[in-house]
């Protein structure tokens, strides 16, 4: 049995975070794998992991202090200033100083390096046969800068696994050195049974509350759509800087008794949602990949997104499931849910092409390529 370390900033809320929890779920089955990550945030992971997983902190006591270091700046105290300074000049020195002791001291077969901050760390570090590979779970939105410090990074390593097909196909034509690129979707952690209906009068849209994901947007959006439809509703299921300015564009344009803002909630709590939504919308301006998209989809739910999330682009199609609006127009979007709404048969018909769609991206699937690529290492 090959044993894998995961190196993980955190293990708290976040999207590259539950992907790092989910493939070492998956991998457990096969194989002995332990996550290594730097800071201890909650008393628990954020998201379940399989109790055969070792899980290592780095530290404890010690979270980020971007907050105080503006706080500080704000309030213009000098002395608070130096004090979160020299604070985060240690926290630096520690998240590269500790991770490599471990990397060092580490007898896993292979390593996954799921932070671009601890690519070349791994590499530097590791022992001689240990199999090293970097995973990427953001788009680079045609950032040159950030491009090129993505490829030095992973030029010494074994592979490099970016999120998405187009991402891989992407670096595949950047990347020198020994490095390859391969590409292994995110995956669900179960197929539902029961879909939804698609009866209920409820639009549903799972994400923080932060500007990269256009809540605002679709708001405004929605505004459109409740003009026709004003029996529907939109939930909204996340948290984030953002939740007063939604508040507040919620309550100009008079929609709050049409519009429910849930906060975060459990992955359960989320499937009902789903369960009892007819319509999935995502605002987001930018998208890796969109595992949400893909959970709509097992249970039934056509999908609208803005074609700007490039990961919303690689799982929606006409062919297979959803609808794309080009140039972020919200009247656009507006109308293509407003069709749906209106049409139960359109509806079911897009939101089984999607559930099929959805079938490619199940746990046995994507386990099945892992034990191909794991066992050929």
């Amino acid at each position: 049995m090959k044993k894998i370390a995961f190196l993980a900033l955190h293990l708290g809320y976040g999207g590259a975070e539950r992907a790092v929890i989910s493939e070492a779920n998956l991998l457990s089955e096969f194989c002995e794998v332990e996550i290594i990550s730097f800071y201890k945030l909650y008393e628990k992971p954020a998201f379940d992991i399989n109790p055969n997983i070792k899980v290592s902190y780095l530290t404890e006591n010690l979270a980020p202090n971007r907050d105080e270091i503006r706080l500080a700046i704000k309030s213009r105290n000098p002395f608070a200033v130096l004090r979160e300074g020299l604070k985060a000049v240690k926290i630096l020195f520690l998240r590269k100083s500790l991770m490599k002791k471990a990397v060092k001291r580490s007898d896993a077969d292979i390593i996954i390096s799921s932070r671009y901050i601890y690519h070349k760390l791994l590499t530097d570090n590791a022992k001689k046969n240990t199999v090293c590979i970097a995973q990427e779970h953001n788009h680079h939105n045609g950032d040159e800068k950030y491009i090129k410090k993505q490829v030095d990074a992973v030029k010494q390593m074994d592979y490099f696994m970016p999120v998405s097909m187009e991402l891989c196909d992407f670096y595949s034509k950047r990347v020198n050195g020994k490095v390859k690129c391969k590409y292994i979707p995110h995956h669900l952690e179960y197929m539902p049974e029961n879909l939804s209906p698609l009866t209920e009068k409820n639009i549903i849209s799972v994400g923080r509350l932060e500007p990269v994901k256009g809540m605002d947007e679709l708001i405004s959006v929605f505004a459109e759509i409740h003009k026709s439809c004003p029996e529907w509703k939109l939930s909204i299921v996340g948290d984030g800087s953002q939740r007063d300015r939604i508040e507040n564009l919620v309550r100009e344009y008079g929609l709050e008794n049409s519009v429910i803002l849930h906060g975060y909630k459990t992955p359960d709590e989320i499937n009902g949602l789903l369960t009892d939504s007819s319509v999935y919308v995502m605002a987001s301006h930018s998208e890796s990949f969109g595992l949400v998209l893909i959970e709509a989809q097992s249970f039934g739910l056509p999908c609208v997104a803005f074609d700007s999330a490039k990961g919303a682009v690689e799982i929606l199609k006409p062919e297979n499931s959803g609808i794309l609006i080009e140039n972020r127009s919200v009247k656009d979007m507006a109308d293509a849910v407003c069709g749906l709404i209106k049409d139960i048969g359109y509806r079911r018909e897009t939101g089984l092409k999607g559930r099929k769609n959805a079938e490619k991206y199940s746990f046995d699937n994507v386990k099945k390529q892992w034990q191909e690529f794991i066992g050929q290492l």
